[in-house]
């Protein structure tokens, strides 16, 4: 018999296909057609709402993670193209919470290395004084404390690894960024002081006139 379901081959090829950049990121030469049909084509997937500057009520509790927001917000709200839009938004809090969470694991890791190296010191103390028992006690105590220590560094980096990909995808690495970074916004003109100007204006003249007699 004959099956009728329909093989894709390259499925798995399209999956793994990089996102189309934004046109703010394109630096190859386009046509006007080409420019013009990007363009049109993003502005049909931009949400209406914009991506929050603060950090929002998911994460609002989480000190970690909700300085992570501001900072990636800071930083993509400098530039002048648009990178991010309000569909990113679920990755963006995939992101900020990964960092509180490596952050625990961070200071898990501290308490046991230091709850290790008391249980180091105490052995010392046990084999010092002739108590065996103890001793092989407290080792057995020591050796399951690295154990320990081992899977929370395997945990974290296998986190530090799922965050290093979430920032090639937000563009956030060198590497992803390389040839496509956008300029950053131009700096706000500063006011400038009618009172200083003209004193400058009266220095430079007198400076000339200086100059002149010289």
């Amino acid at each position: 018999m004959v099956s009728r379901v329909k093989k894709f081959p390259n499925v798995e090829n399209l999956v793994n296909m990089p996102a189309p950049k934004p046109q703010s990121l394109i630096v190859r030469h386009e046509t006007a057609a080409e420019r013009k049909t990007r363009e049109e084509s993003e502005a049909r997937l931009r949400p209406n709402r914009q991506l929050p500057v603060a950090a929002p009520a998911a994460i609002r509790n989480m000190k970690i993670a909700a300085e992570a927001w501001r900072r990636v917000m800071r930083e993509y709200h400098s530039l002048e193209g648009e990178i991010v839009t309000r569909l990113d938004l679920d990755l963006l809090l995939d992101y900020c919470v990964l960092a509180e969470q490596v952050h625990e694991l961070d200071e898990m890791r501290t308490n046991a290395r230091e709850l290790y190296k008391y249980l180091i010191e105490k052995n010392r103390q046990h084999r010092e004084d002739g108590e065996v028992v103890e001793a092989v006690m407290m080792s057995e105590k020591i050796q399951s404390m690295m154990d320990h220590i081992i899977k929370l560094d395997s945990r974290v980096d296998r986190k530090r690894d799922l965050m290093f990909k979430m920032r090639q995808h937000l563009y956030l690495t060198p590497r992803s960024r390389a040839g496509v970074a956008p300029k950053e916004k131009d700096p706000e003109p500063k006011e400038v002081d009618p009172m200083a100007m003209l004193l400058g204006e009266i220095t430079d003249f007198v400076n000339g006139d200086g100059n002149q007699q010289e």
